[in-house]
C-alpha cells in the first residue's frame, strides 16, 4: 500500500464525505429493519481528552452529519489518512483511534481509500473509497475503534460501547450491536461498505 498523511482543517474533509454519502445509503450487512439494536437520533459518541479521560457528547445529525463539522465541539481539529488499496490484496489503513482491515478479495482492482476523522479526540470517522465501484464488499472490511491507553473500565467495556452507523436517508443513527465484537479496550464491526461510523454508548 502507498499511504499519504495528512492533517486537515475541517472543511477539506467536504470531497471525502461527499464520496461515502454516494454510497451508503444501505444498510450494512444484515441489520433488519433499520437495525436490531435500534435506531436512534442522537446517541452519545465516546470523546477522548488528553489525559485519557473518557465523556460523551450528542452524535450530530442533518447537515451536521452530512457534511464537514462547522461547529460546536466537533471542529477542533481533523485528521484524514488514504492509501491505495489492491482489492486481491486488501490492507489496513489507520487514522487516530480508527483503523479499517479490508480483507484479500474484498473487491476488484484497485481503490483508494480514506479514513477521517472532523474531530481526533471524537469517536467518529467517515470512510471513504474511489471508485464508488469498489464500495460493495465481497467480504465485509472491519472498523476497529482503540480506547487503549484510556481511563476505559475493561470490566464493564463489552456491555456499555458499540459502533453506530449514520444512516443519511433517515437521517438517524443504527446500532450494529449484532456485528460488533469487543476485544480488551478495543471494540470492531464489520462492515459490507463504507459510510460514517461512531463509536459510542451502549445501552443508554
Amino acid at each position: 500500500m502507498k499511504h499519504r498523511w495528512r492533517t486537515t482543517a475541517g472543511l477539506a474533509l467536504v470531497a471525502g464525505i461527499g464520496l461515502a454519502l454516494a454510497g451508503c445509503a444501505r444498510s450494512p450487512l444484515a441489520v433488519p429493519n433499520g437495525g436490531a439494536a435500534g435506531t436512534y437520533a442522537s446517541p452519545p459518541i465516546i470523546t477522548v481528552s488528553s489525559d485519557g479521560t473518557l465523556g460523551y457528547v450528542p452524535a450530530p445529525v442533518g447537515m451536521a452529519a452530512e457534511g464537514a463539522l462547522r461547529g460546536g465541539r466537533l471542529t477542533s481539529r481533523s485528521l484524514s489518512v488514504s492509501a491505495t488499496v489492491e482489492g486481491a490484496r486488501g490492507g489496513t489503513i489507520r487514522a487516530g483511534r480508527f483503523s479499517v482491515q479490508i480483507p484479500a478479495g474484498a473487491f476488484s482492482g484497485s481503490a483508494t481509500v480514506m479514513v477521517s476523522m472532523a474531530d481526533s479526540t471524537v469517536m467518529m470517522c467517515d470512510l471513504t473509497i474511489s471508485p464508488k465501484s469498489a464500495n460493495v464488499f465481497k467480504y465485509p472490511a472491519v472498523l476497529t475503534a482503540d480506547l487503549s491507553g484510556t481511563l476505559v473500565d475493561t470490566s464493564t467495556f463489552p456491555s456499555t460501547v458499540t459502533v453506530y452507523w449514520y444512516d443519511p436517508v433517515r437521517r438517524v443513527w443504527v446500532n450494529l450491536a449484532a456485528q460488533c465484537w469487543v476485544s480488551g479496550s478495543s471494540v470492531s464491526a464489520s462492515l459490507d461498505h463504507f459510510s460514517k461510523y461512531s463509536a459510542g454508548k451502549a445501552g443508554w
